[in-house]
């Protein structure tokens, strides 16, 4: 925890250096569609003329990264007749991301992660939830790690109207974005808030081919297959990540319509997915493959105000979660004279499965407030409370607390 609080207090300070800037969202690295991304950094500014050099030499090429520190605590409750004391712990995880474009449609993404967390203490590893509370405890160990988590190469035709990926990545990073309820760092924690529960279980890296096609500005297409490890079997049948790649992927495809009033941009996704090796049931019968559907959307309702909503189902005979849903708002310059700050609130629900003994739905709610000090240094404190945690309603209520340190950096 020292180790935890020297960082925290070391990144404050060096905040205050001037502004930098580093996007959450994968897709905004990858410029699908055109996205913008031009990170700017005040705080590396003496190296401006050796970095254009280096640029001359090589064609654009940035690198951009972000720090995040973070406390969790929750109280006792009662699991299953069991009593589970409460625990509070802290963690740090980090990102470092490399973009190239050796061409002028080309792009080379890379990026590493990693960091240290108490992943004893985090509320899934103890089995409180059903849902994971902390989005943000994925890549970190107990001892502290490193590793690289992606590799892309997009090219771009037909003037960005469409594109083609291939590489290293997680189905997410082209499947179920949300402008309000899509980065754990700054926004929502909990994982129902930020991916729908059941796409985001079987959720892993792996290589992976993605394609999307624009057709008008209002419209866009996504598909997506990519390889399986078979992660849902026992271990003695599972594969590894590069054997057999086309037999058997995990396939899915999203249609977005956005649509703009005026000002106020709306994003409305369908989106579906299926795993298409067979696993077994929970029901007993024969096996079946794991499949998915859901609709996720993102609405501006003023300037400053905006509102968020996902529905989601999946293959109820093989998943402990069957359906999904969450709803929430996204409210920026909440108070006098701090126009970056951002409220959001949020409440959501997993059905469990009646082929278990957890059958019940396990509410979430959650809200958070970020306090933006400036360009590239946030902190957020966040408040959630669970009601029938684990879908079980014999089941104590949880409430839990987190603050999160925030501190993002670039090249010029």
């Amino acid at each position: 925890m020292k180790k935890l609080i020297t960082i925290l207090a070391l990144l404050a300070l060096v905040s205050s250096a001037g502004p930098c800037y580093a996007a959450d969202s994968l897709r905004k690295h990858l410029r699908l569609y055109g996205q913008e991304y031009k990170p700017e950094s005040v705080l590396l500014k003496p190296i401006q003329d050796m970095w254009t050099k280096v640029q001359n030499t090589t064609r654009p090429l940035s690198l951009d990264g972000d720090v995040l520190g973070y406390w969790q605590g929750y109280g006792g409750t009662k699991i299953g007749g069991e009593n589970k004391e409460g625990r509070n712990y802290g963690a740090v995880k980090a990102r470092l991301r490399l973009n190239w474009n050796p061409f002028a449609d080309g792009q080379l993404f890379v990026q590493m992660q990693g960091g240290y967390s108490d992943t004893g203490s985090n509320p899934s590893s103890r089995g409180l939830v059903a849902t994971p509370l902390n989005a943000q405890s994925s890549r970190t160990t107990a001892g502290g790690q490193a590793s690289i988590s992606d590799v892309l190469y997009t090219h771009h035709f037909a003037d960005e109207r469409i594109y083609v990926t291939l590489g290293w990545t997680d189905p997410e990073s082209f499947i179920d974005e949300n402008r309000f309820a899509g980065n754990g760092r700054t926004q929502f924690v909990n994982t129902i808030f930020n991916n729908e529960p059941i796409f985001d279980s079987i959720d892993e890296s792996l290589p992976i081919i993605a394609a999307g096609f624009k057709p008008v500005e209002e419209f866009r297409f996504t598909f997506l297959a990519q390889a399986s490890k078979y992660s849902a079997l026992s271990n003695d049948q599972q594969k590894g990540a590069f054997d057999d790649m086309a037999y058997n992927p995990l396939i899915g495809g999203q249609l977005t319509y956005s649509p703009s009033f005026g000002k106020l941009k709306g994003n409305y996704r369908i989106f579906g997915w299926t795993n298409t090796y067979d696993q077994p049931r929970l029901d007993g019968d024969e096996e079946s493959a794991n499949w998915g559907i859901a609709f996720n959307m993102d609405q501006d309702i003023t300037e400053d105000f905006g509102v968020f909503a996902r529905l989601g189902k999946g293959n109820a005979a093989v998943n402990n979660i069957t359906w999904s849903w969450s709803t929430g708002t996204h409210w920026e310059g909440p108070l006098p004279g701090r126009d970056e700050d951002v409220w959001g609130i949020a409440a959501g629900g997993v059905q469990g499965s009646k082929h278990t003994v957890n059958n019940d739905m396990e509410f979430h709610y959650e809200t958070y407030y970020q306090i933006k000090l400036t360009d590239n240094f946030s902190i957020v404190p966040d408040v959630s409370y669970v009601t029938n945690p684990l879908a079980n309603d014999s089941n104590d209520d949880i409430l839990f607390g987190m603050l999160k340190f925030f501190f993002t950096f670039s090249t010029p």
